[in-house]
């Protein structure tokens, strides 16, 4: 343990702020993914500290200390996701953003709700229906997700951020957000970035490798006059997907797929699960009475063209309350691995198409979880596994890769960068990657801001890994999953 760096912290945060115990800092050491241990002779993924700001001028003392010690920090949610976004690879300080939650102010002549960046989305979303409002978009994973950390994460790019319930209907979540408050890596804090040379949108979908977010003014509306879910059983997957195809142009609230490996899984974990062979849930919203119920019959004459069955208003009900639960089934695995990735609407048939012959090719049953975007399908293919069986668990990794470069193909991305897509940095983040990399030059120089993701792949030693050589590893494990039992 470091002595020095300890004093240090507390001098500056105070001792309730700050936590140096190793089991504490194992829990900072990966996201929703279990890491296997081998991967600690490439990447240092224990924190050498882990620290809690309760206020913005905490944050300013940790970067201006960070940056002249040029001490690595890793700013953190909840971590919900599975790129290792919010790994630290080079050890140095995870910052806990969780102490910095609250609302700060609701102005409903602007339309807007500006609070901390710790806070839970499911919080904002509480305090707003109180009051007859609502966010326009917001992740799946509202309940445990920080509001920084879902706009910050990579998604689909910089500029754009993540998808979420309402992306198919009001767009990415860079669409939402009106302004944000950062503190730089030298400690300056800039209240309101939008009245700098610098725009919300540099940051948003950055992986937090520029500065730390500390507050977000998100758009907000009335709650919409109606909203209505409906589920559908479909005996067919291939015509599920063309449904969802035309669906699509309806702009739906919310809609969700799921084929029949994903009820499978769901039952192994004792999840109550519809009678259903592949199930559609669609939520639609709306305030125009007559367009809702245009919508409604439009939606109807797809749903029979395709051969679908509506199912009963109660399970429909009880599909969306169980929105926020999209991995409850992993207990089955007992754990979950799989990829995450958009392909064009147009797409999405021939991507579950060759999803499902990756699968027999690798002798595995893969399940299909996915929901609808902007303009794309964002899919989610998992796969049951277990962490104990350390050699297997980490040849199945290679499925990841395989299931990127299938999305590629189709005119689609990986979802999200982090670490372990950030060899897909190019592909995500398109031509705006040049300018994520000058900005992290200027406003970054001594690269202490998340360092070695995003932009790059660089290991625990600052030597950055090439892709020829991660495609060689990846294919290299890939060959022992068939047979891997």
């Amino acid at each position: 343990m470091n002595k020095a760096l300890e004093q240090q912290l507390v001098e500056l945060l105070g001792p309730d702020s700050v936590s140096m115990t190793d089991i504490e800092r194992r829990l900072y050491a990966h996201d929703m993914a279990p890491v296997p241990k081998i991967l600690g002779l490439v990447w240092k993924f224990m924190p050498d500290a882990v620290v809690r700001p309760s206020s913005v001028k905490q944050l300013q003392q940790l970067m201006k200390f960070a940056h002249e010690n040029s001490i690595p920090v890793v700013p953190r949610g909840r971590s919900t996701t599975m790129m290792g976004g919010a790994y630290p690879i080079y050890g140095g300080i995870s910052i806990d953003m969780t102490a910095r939650r609250g609302i700060i102010e609701l102005d409903e002549s602007a339309g807007t709700i500006k609070v901390k960046a710790g806070t839970y989305w499911e919080a904002v979303l509480k305090f707003l229906e109180k009051r007859g409002l609502t966010l326009y978009c917001y992740p799946t994973s509202a309940p445990s997700s920080t509001i920084g950390g879902w706009i910050g994460n990579g998604g689909v790019g910089l500029g754009k951020g993540g998808l979420g319930i309402g992306s198919s209907k009001y767009g990415y979540a860079a669409d939402t957000v009106v302004d944000l408050g950062v503190v730089l890596p030298t400690g300056e804090y800039l209240e309101s970035i939008e009245a700098t040379e610098l725009k919300a949108e540099d940051f948003i979908g950055s992986d937090g490798v520029l500065g730390i977010m500390d507050t977000i003014t998100l758009k907000i509306h009335k709650l919409p006059a109606r909203q209505e879910p409906f589920c559908y059983d479909f005996k067919d997957f291939d015509k599920l997907c063309s449904a969802v195809a035309e669906i699509a142009l309806l702009k739906p609230f919310f809609l969700l797929i799921e084929d029949k490996v994903m009820l499978d899984f769901k039952k192994l974990a004792k999840l109550h699960v519809p009678m259903a062979q592949n199930l559609l849930t669609v939520i639609l919203a709306g305030d125009d009475e007559a367009q809702f119920k245009l919508d409604i019959q439009t939606m109807g004459k797809i749903i029979s063209a395709y051969g679908g069955q509506e199912l009963s208003k109660e399970i429909a009900k009880e599909e969306w309350q169980g929105r926020y639960y999209a991995m409850r089934h992993k207990s089955a695995g007992p754990n979950l691995l799989g990829g995450e990735f958009c392909v064009p609407t147009s797409n999405f048939k021939e991507s579950i198409r060759r999803v499902k012959k990756l699968g027999v090719a690798k002798n595995i049953q893969i399940a299909i979880h996915g929901t609808l975007g902007v303009n794309e399908v964002l899919v989610m293919p998992q796969v049951l596994s277990d962490e104990r069986k350390k050699f297997r668990y980490l040849t199945m990794m290679s499925l990841v890769k395989e299931l990127n470069d299938l999305s590629i193909k189709l005119g689609g991305i990986p979802y999200g960068v982090g670490l372990f897509n950030a060899f897909y940095a190019k592909e995500i983040h398109g031509a705006k990657l040049a300018e994520l990399i000058r900005l992290k030059k200027s406003l970054d120089p001594r690269n202490i801001m998340n360092p070695g993701k995003a932009t790059h792949c660089s290991t625990r030693f600052r030597i950055t890994l090439p892709k020829f050589a991660y495609g060689m590893g990846m294919r290299g494990l890939g060959l022992f999953v068939k047979h891997g039992g």
